[in-house]
Order: C-alpha cells, then structure tokens, then sequence
C-alpha cells in the first residue's frame, strides 16, 4: 500500500511539474506583430527607412526594457509587394504562419484590400500614415495620422493669409492624395481663391513637363505638390526649377523633408510651406543614433502606433486582440513623439496637421 501511494504521489509531482514547465513555456512565447508593406520598387527604401525601421526601433527598446508581460516581442517583416493581391498575402502568411496579434501597413491601395481579412480573423490593423477617410470606417483598424481632407484645407487657408488669388495643382494619382486635392481646392475657392490648373501623374513617371507646361501657361500664384514618396517629391520639385516655373508659394506635403530632396541641394525647396506634424527631438536623436540618419513625420507616426500597441497591450494584461483594440479604442489621450492623439471609440484619432517652412537646411514652425 505504502509502495502504490507513493508511486501516487511521484504522479502527482509530475504531473505538476509538467503543469509548471507548460505554464512557464506558455509565459515565454513570444508576443507576435508584423509588417505587410512593399519593400521592393521604386518607394521600397523610402518604406525601409521610414515605415518599417521605427516599428523595429520600437520593437527592440520594449524588449530592452524587459519585453511585455513577461514576454519578449517578435515582429516578422513580409513584402506586399505593390498590389492589392500581394498585400493580402503577405497578411495571410503573417496570420496563419506567424500567428500575429497585429500588423502594420499603409498605403491606400495596400490597405483597403486587407481589412477584410484582418477582420475575419481578429488581427488589428495600424496603418499609421494612412491619410483616407474609409481607413477607420473598419473596426479594427487604427491610423495616427490627420485625414486627407485636413491638409488640403489648411494649405488653403495659409494661402489665402498670404493673399495669393489663383492656384496649381501637381499630384500623384492616387486617391487619398485626391481627397487632400479636392478638399484644397474647395476650400481655396470658397475664401475667394480660383483654381487655374489640376495636373496629375502616376506613380511610375519620371516626367512632368508637360505637365508642368500647362501649368506655367497658367501663371497661377501658388502651386501645390502633393505626393505618396520623397523620390516624387524630389523629382516634382527639380523638373519645377527646371521648367521655369516660378511661382510666388509652393505648398507641399511632409515628404519635402525626404532625404532625396535634401539631395538636390542649390535651394530647390527653400521656401516651400507644407503640412506635417511636429517631432519630438528627443525622438530624433533616439532615431539618428540608432540607423544613423532623421526620421521624417511618418517615421514618427509609425513609431507612435507601435509604442500605442504596446501600452495597450500592457492596460488589457494580455495579447488577446479584440482585448487590445478595445483599450486602443478607449485609450483617450496618448502623447507620443509626433503629436497627441486622442482615441475616443475607434481607431480614428483626434489630431491636426501644422504647417513648416524649408529655410535652407533647416524645417521650422511657419508663421504667417
């Protein structure tokens, strides 16, 4: 009998340090995230540098600091490619391969395709840069950034401070860059303002002569560049100088502090004023010395939502997504290194953009 019972309780030992040992191992998986973005083409190294490094920045402090809840956290990169297609299998393989909580992606094109299946399978989906309004009507997305419509109006109101009277416009074809386009000139017209040309290219193009032609016909006032990458940006604004176009403001978007504009030297940009959202320097300097060059505004906006993820994976006490995006949705006021966003019930943010001016090497508050 004495044999029998404490071969019981040898059982019972074992089975409790089983029971231990799976709990432990449990506590050790690792809290997974992904990205889906197009690495390749001619935007990927804009992607590289701006979109996925702050998500990775973010990734390895919290693990430095001892990781979340106890566990460390793995984030596995995928391509998107640059369609729609490519997009959604990249997400495919992140959830069923990768069992991720959630992912980071952008672009309009990218996105839109993917919620979907994000929402089949309970995935949230930050898309921090991503400007279109029809981003948050899913619930589980989440941006940080202010909505297209936004920019065009105060673009608007700046130039009508300045008391220019007609305006240009050279865009991307692209439909969150129409919105910001549409809600411009809108705007411009009701406060007295006329639109004399609206000129548009792909994404692909490396000319805009011609369009720029037609502009330059025009004479308008002002001219506003609006652009998905820095690579446009700069091609924008050297075929501008090029053409002989000279008018009294340029406006243009954050991606005038792209690199590849910085690049053109000989004052192409000086005295453009643009939309973006201010960064923290402390950030900036973080950044710089961690991949050895700045962070622009979108550098930000995805470092903010991967540290956004991460503190609400901390209120919720678990990975568990819906458990997470509810406290996203709820979190009120989060201060992060571009701006203060405040989540009142979805994923849509509570923030506006500021405007900034190039003075030679330097972007500084604009004041009229």
């Amino acid at each position: 009998m004495q044999g029998a019972r404490s071969k019981r309780i040898r059982n019972c030992v074992a089975a409790g340090a089983f029971a231990l040992a799976g709990g432990a191992a449990l506590a050790q998986e690792p809290i997974r995230i992904g990205v889906a973005l197009p690495l390749g083409g001619q935007n990927g190294e804009y992607v590289k540098r701006y979109f996925v490094a702050p998500t990775e920045l973010a990734t390895k402090e919290i693990n430095a600091a001892g990781g979340l809840l106890g566990r460390q956290v793995k984030l596995t990169v995928e391509d998107a490619r640059l369609d729609g297609a490519g997009a959604v299998s990249a997400l495919t393989k992140l959830i069923n391969v990768d069992k991720i909580t959630a992912v980071f992606t952008a672009f309009t094109p990218l996105t839109l395709p993917q919620l979907p299946v994000a929402e089949e399978n309970k995935v949230i989906v930050l898309a921090a840069s991503m400007e279109h309004p029809d981003l948050t009507k899913s619930k589980w997305a989440v941006r940080m950034t202010p909505t297209a419509d936004k920019a065009g109006v105060v673009i608007a109101g700046a130039a009508d401070k300045l008391g220019l009277k007609t305006a240009a416009i050279l865009s991307e074809e692209n439909e969150a860059i129409r919105i910001s386009v549409r809600s411009f000139a809108s705007a411009f017209e009701k406060l007295g303002g006329k639109i004399v040309g609206d000129e548009t290219f792909k994404t692909q193009d490396t000319e805009m002569r011609g369009q720029l032609t037609k502009i330059r016909a025009a004479r308008p006032d002002a001219v506003y560049v609006i652009v998905s990458a820095g690579r446009l940006m700069a091609r924008a604004l050297k075929q501008i100088n090029e053409s002989g176009l000279k008018p009294k403001q340029i406006f243009a978007n954050h991606l005038v502090e792209d690199r590849e504009v910085k690049s053109l030297g000989g004052g192409v940009s000086d005295g453009v004023i643009y939309t973006t959202l201010d960064i923290d320097p402390a950030f900036i300097a973080r950044f710089k010395a961690a991949f050895g060059y700045e962070p622009d505004a979108n550098a930000g906006k995805h470092y903010d939502s991967t540290m956004l993820l991460f503190e609400a994976i901390k209120r919720a006490g678990t990975d568990d997504s819906t458990k997470v995006r509810d406290e996203i949705y709820k979190f009120g006021e989060y201060r992060g290194v571009v701006a203060n966003f405040k989540f009142d019930g979805s994923g849509e943010p509570t923030v506006f953009p500021i405007l900034k001016v190039v003075k030679g090497d330097s972007f500084v508050n604009y004041k009229p």
